[in-house]
């Protein structure tokens, strides 16, 4: 389930047994405190802790990765800049 709809389900169902409807008498869209909102939270965290868990993984990965080449690309142009260059071995 997704977190908009699943959020959307949660609210109406919360309101529905208070008695309230999701539109008040001004037509503002009524919605719960913060409080009401963790157990969402919470329990839409809960059942998605793996996937959560695996993007996590590759975001940290994906991250490294662009970290390590930037790495490179910065210490290629430093020594380039001085000047150095690769020596060759025999001819």
């Amino acid at each position: 389930m997704s977190f908009r709809k699943g959020k959307e389900e949660f609210i109406s169902s919360r309101l529905k047994a208070k008695g309230l409807d999701m539109i008040d008498r001004t037509g503002q869209k009524v919605t719960l405190n913060a409080e009401e909102m963790a157990d969402f939270y919470k329990d839409f965290l809960s059942k998605n802790f793996k996937k959560h868990m695996c993007y996590n993984r590759e975001w940290y990965k994906r991250n490294f990765i662009t970290t390590f080449l930037m790495g490179q690309v910065a210490f290629k142009r430093v020594w380039k800049k001085l000047g150095w260059k690769k020596m060759k071995v025999g001819n």
